[in-house]
């Protein structure tokens, strides 16, 4: 009797998932479908080696029928394409905060995709992208309170959608507010919606701020919100280095990385072709490494309530 290796066993059991969840859309159980899918990629993916996971992740995109369903989703569909070159893009980010950009996506998609769509909103992943953005604008408000004439970096800014939910920002409370980023039209659109609120846009790339090329002065706050989940260690420790040689002393630096736990993974990976870099609590510690640790006074690491994003805030010494 031939005995199965671990790949062609996980294979089989693969396929019977698809199946199974072809079943369940054929059905009209659209939902139970997506659960079940999202949760056995996610235990075939625990199961295989990196190589086979992405052999697999590359048949499901551009092999398996599923795919055409699954690409009607919008959201699915510009992760993959990259029109920008990555799929975490600004516009991603709308699509995932469900306004601006969100609203001809889903103005556009299928009835089915539609559904795909604000399942994908819903799931933990979509749910840690907003909680940053709240928790970024909580931030920004406290510190404008603590702080007379406080001022703010944003890095890798995106579209910096979290000055919308910031009080502080909108009565005019930080001193100055700095919105960096490589892309001209994340720029655009920031300037476009916040330039009222007295942001600045800097067009610069993490590699020119590696360089200490970017001469923007010091800051009470400097975060970079989304960029950490795509930077090698030793150009995120170089990175949050850099960022705490901006930031005034008293000041802190905020990073936002997701974790390992991120139980949407699998399909980000399969899927949508959208691979990161995951950091767990010990991971976070590592990027203080190349700070001397007598300028730290103190730092804290924690996750959002969906365990999907790890924070590490550090303040810097008076």
């Amino acid at each position: 009797m031939q005995t199965l290796t671990q790949n062609e066993m996980m294979g089989t059991i693969c396929e019977a998932l698809l199946d199974s969840v072809e079943s369940m859309i054929n059905a009209g159980d659209l939902r139970l479908a997506l659960d079940t899918l999202f949760d056995g990629l996610l235990a075939v993916r625990d199961s295989l080696d990196r190589d086979d996971w992405l052999a697999l992740g590359r048949y499901l995109r551009t092999a398996h029928p599923l795919r055409h369903v699954i690409f009607q989703d919008p959201m699915t569909q510009r992760a993959f394409f990259k029109p920008r070159g990555y799929a975490g893009d600004a516009v991603m980010m709308d699509y995932l905060y469900g306004i601006h950009h969100s609203e001809a996506a889903e103005r556009d998609a299928t009835d089915i995709g539609l559904e795909l769509y604000h399942y994908i909103q819903s799931r933990p992943a979509g749910q840690s992208v907003r909680f940053r953005r709240e928790h970024i604008a909580g931030l920004i408000d406290e510190l404008c309170g603590q702080t007379a004439d406080a001022t703010v970096l944003a890095i890798a800014a995106g579209h910096l959608r979290e000055a919308e939910l910031s009080i502080a920002l909108a009565a005019g409370a930080p001193a100055r507010f700095v919105a960096l980023d490589a892309d001209p039209e994340s720029l655009g659109e920031v300037s476009a919606n916040y330039a009222a609120l007295g942001v600045e846009t800097v067009l610069g790339s993490v590699r020119q701020i590696l360089a200490r090329k970017v001469k923007l002065g010091s800051f009470d706050f400097v975060y970079a919100a989304g960029l950490y989940d795509y930077l090698n260690d030793a150009v995120a420790q170089t990175l949050t280095a850099r960022m705490f040689e901006m930031t005034n002393p008293g000041g802190q630096v905020l990073v936002p990385n997701f974790t390992p736990s991120v139980q949407d993974r699998a399909y980000m990976e399969a899927y949508m072709d959208w691979d990161l870099v995951y950091r767990d609590e010990y991971d976070m510690t590592k990027l203080m490494e190349r700070i001397p640790a007598e300028q730290i006074e103190s730092y804290e690491i924690y996750t959002d309530p969906t365990n999907s994003v790890v924070y590490l805030l550090i303040r810097k010494a008076r």
